[in-house]
């Protein structure tokens, strides 16, 4: 049976399955499923600001016979707030669903700020895990205040303001960056290709988003995100900030890592500083994209992350 539409301009956002399930915390957490229902199983984390609601290229996730399961996290979409909650938070919540969906193993793909969170579940749940992969993500590099040694000192001043807001308490943290992310907010639910402006677009990205149908389904995923305002997303604003949970290098499993050579948003020195510390980790260097080659290169990746299925 599949999902209800969610309509963005002429645009229609229908996965095969949209719906909810109950933790034993009472938490509500959304997810939607997309490609093959009878393929394997595969739980991509969206970025930030995003959503359940996008799939990376849905046909490519069908005919690699992938069953794809977006999920929003705590505050995100329709998923109910998790105050104080951390990157170590995220594995438990994602097992939850797997073992409401009678899944055993299953791969983990996290992109951009989803990238943590895939980080999290190979280090803390890689028993029940056939593969992980992270793109486009730099917080486990810059934002990596435990293992990268001076890191807090490189911190842009907002980002360093932030911190230290954070460091008085997670709820001190968590107000101070809703006040300031406030009219962000609300001028990307007004106006959700402000995310990227067109003179931040690499070459090898302008495809993308001049493809009416894949640009707006990414728009309508962008705003279904901010359903619960800033109330909701503050903590993954700051989720950088508080405890992680884990540490790269205590990661027991292998991780393949993709980066787009001209992506505007992550430094290459933030991905090669994270591809050294995962003991086990793999890179791949797309020299024709940017923040957005995991749609390019999406059957790539799932040819090398669920290869039975493709």
């Amino acid at each position: 049976m599949r999902g209800p539409a969610h309509r963005r301009g002429d645009i229609t956002v229908t996965p095969i399955q949209d719906a909810t399930i109950t933790l034993a915390d009472g938490r509500h957490v959304a997810y939607a499923e997309w490609g093959d229902a009878t393929g394997t199983p595969v739980f991509f984390f969206h970025g930030f600001p995003h959503s359940r609601l996008w799939c990376p290229d849905e046909d490519a996730t069908r005919t690699a016979h992938v069953r794809l399961i977006t999920v929003d996290r705590p505050g995100i979409g329709r998923s109910d707030v998790l105050e104080a909650r951390r990157y170590s938070d995220w594995p438990r919540d994602v097992v939850a669903v797997a073992d409401a969906l009678g899944i055993g193993r299953f791969t983990v793909i996290g992109w951009s700020a989803g990238g943590p969170y895939a980080a999290a579940c190979a280090a803390l749940i890689a028993s029940r895990l056939s593969g992980a992969g992270i793109i486009s993500t730099r917080h486990l590099g810059q934002f990596n205040l435990v293992e990268r040694p001076g890191a807090v000192d490189e911190l842009s001043p907002q980002f360093r303001a932030e911190y230290e807001a954070a460091q008085q308490s997670p709820t001190t943290g968590a107000e101070f960056v809703a006040r300031n992310y406030a009219d962000r907010l609300a001028d990307l639910r007004a106006h959700p290709e402000h995310f990227m402006p067109p003179d931040m677009v690499p070459e090898g990205d302008r495809w993308f988003f001049a493809d009416a149908r894949r640009s707006q389904d990414l728009f309508a995923a962008l705003v279904e995100g901010y359903q619960q305002g800033t109330d909701g997303v503050r903590w993954e604003l700051i989720g950088a900030w508080l405890p992680w949970g884990f540490r790269l290098a205590a990661i027991p499993m292998r991780v393949h890592f993709w980066h787009g050579e001209q992506d505007p948003l992550v430094a290459r020195r933030w991905v090669d500083f994270t591809v050294e510390h995962i003991p086990d980790c793999t890179l791949t260097v797309w020299p024709d994209a940017g923040h957005f080659g995991l749609a390019k290169h999406w059957r790539e990746v799932l040819q090398v992350l669920a290869p039975s299925a493709a």
